[in-house]
């Protein structure tokens, strides 16, 4: 055995070999395609945490001619004994045949030492083919376990499923199913743990990994709470000044443009900055970003889109200052948010702070010959505070619990927009206004931060079951 623990994903050609190893490897740059044949040699793809390798996981290509290695040793074959060292004679006398390339490729890691997971999708019907494939598998005499990851139609994998499950149990002690685009973190973690089960020597090291991994997932969290805190800070109280010619009429629209550019540079750079927290390279936000990008962020139709809606903010303000003196606790660790009796007479009067068309202030500070000096900022409309705060969590959830292997544009429906921040406990939006009605008025301090950033965590901790 190595090491670390390494497992070959084997299996049919286009049965999403690749993406299960993109996802469990964290790592957006394997080529995935629905064409079949796309991966053409085995590479190698290790988890690296800390430079310590957690696990390496091998893609191959699909096996192309099962049942002709599968004729060749049972024709040499004289006791079961023989098996394993049969399939490395194969190997190494045909390994430079390019009938048998595809097939030597799957089998030399595995003859190696790595164990097995094997990956059907689960949509298409069992045939002797997946026959040939498996016997070969179970000569290995390796650690292995079956994958069934439902690729097509639902009512097509449940209607071939229960034939899966009995052919695969005659070769794997363990058949799990695992969708590599969309299943959560917590299923790659017990996928892991899977492993473990039926890799004795790598136990410990499988076991130990999953920690690791659980406790990085903890630091991206804090770190993407701590980004959403700093960004917030940055665009609530940015200020611009910008000197500009022409026409008076036409000047506060050229000063809010400029204004919405800059705010447009700030909210690209946190999605970077996310993306990279948790290891995305090739995020394609074109489909969900790029049509906002002809309508101005201070357009009153794109609050309503990423924020509360205003009737919510007036119920939740009135509600507020009814409740004078509650006790509202933050969600993570018991710490008070201490908006107990300022909440009457701080949130109650929130529902006046829905100022005008303005999201920001503006301010003219001189005329100079030839131009007219404004300044803009900082952020004075709860409306449109809240809704950057609305879009900079739908930035951390789209890439909190975005699977490596999942290359798909980026899509949201305006039902999704305006039910997801609607969807949260009152207690949360309440705790929410109320430090985001602060945040208008000043900067937070660094305490009044990290209260604001255990919100952020307990909010996101919501995100995972959305």
């Amino acid at each position: 055995m190595a090491e670390f623990p390494c497992f070959a994903v084997v299996g049919h050609p286009n049965q999403g070999k690749s993406s299960v190893v993109s996802t469990l490897a964290q790592d957006d740059h394997i080529a995935i395609s629905p064409v079949s044949g796309t991966t053409r040699e085995a590479h190698r793809y290790r988890l690296v945490l800390k430079e310590r390798v957690l696990y390496e996981w091998v893609d191959t290509p699909g096996f192309q001619r099962a049942r002709q290695i599968l004729e060749w040793c049972n024709e040499r074959a004289r006791s079961a004994a023989d098996r394993p060292a049969l399939l490395s004679r194969f190997v190494e006398e045909h390994k430079a045949d390019p009938r048998f390339a595809d097939d030597c490729a799957v089998l030399t890691p595995v003859l190696a030492g790595a164990g097995i997971i094997y990956v059907v999708n689960s949509s298409q019907v069992y045939s002797s083919a997946h026959d040939a494939e498996l016997t070969l598998l179970s000569w290995t005499a390796q650690p292995r376990l079956a994958l069934l990851n439902p690729m097509g139609p639902a009512e097509q994998v449940a209607a071939t499923s229960t034939q899966w499950q009995q052919a695969l149990q005659q070769y794997f002690s363990l058949v799990r199913t695992f969708n590599p685009l969309r299943d959560s973190f917590t299923s790659q973690l017990a996928l892991i743990r899977s492993l473990a089960e039926i890799a004795p020597e790598w136990q410990s090291a499988l076991l130990e990994g999953v920690d690791a991994l659980e406790h990085q997932r903890q630091e991206r969290h804090d770190q993407a709470a701590d980004a959403v805190v700093g960004y917030c800070e940055q665009v609530y109280r940015f200020e611009l000044q910008v000197p500009l010619a022409g026409p008076r009429d036409q000047l506060r629209e050229q000063a809010l443009r400029q204004y919405n550019a800059e705010l447009q540079r700030r909210e690209s750079r946190l999605q970077r900055t996310l993306a990279r927290l948790y290891g995305h390279h090739h995020l394609d936000w074109e489909a969900e970003w790029q049509p906002l990008g002809h309508r101005d962020l201070t357009d009153q139709r794109e609050w309503r889109a990423w924020g509360l809606p205003r009737r919510r903010l007036a119920a939740l303000s009135t509600a507020a200052g009814a409740a004078s003196g509650l006790a509202v606790d933050a969600a993570v660790g018991g710490s008070s948010l201490f908006l107990g009796a300022a909440l009457g007479g701080v949130i109650g009067g929130l529902a006046g702070n829905f100022a005008g068309r303005d999201p920001v202030t503006i301010q003219w500070v001189e005329k100079i010959p030839g131009y007219e000096h404004w300044q803009l900022g900082p952020v004075s409309n709860l409306e449109f505070a809240v809704a950057l705060f609305g879009r900079a969590l739908r930035i951390w959830y789209q890439i909190r619990v975005r699977n490596h292997a999942d290359r798909a544009t980026l899509k949201l429906s305006d039902t999704d927009l305006n039910q997801w921040l609607e969807g949260l406990a009152s207690r949360q939006q309440v705790q929410w206004l109320y430090w985001v009605r602060k945040w208008l008025k000043r900067s937070l301090t660094e305490s009044e931060q990290k209260q604001m950033k255990h919100l952020i965590l307990s909010i996101g901790d919501q995100m995972d079951s959305l």
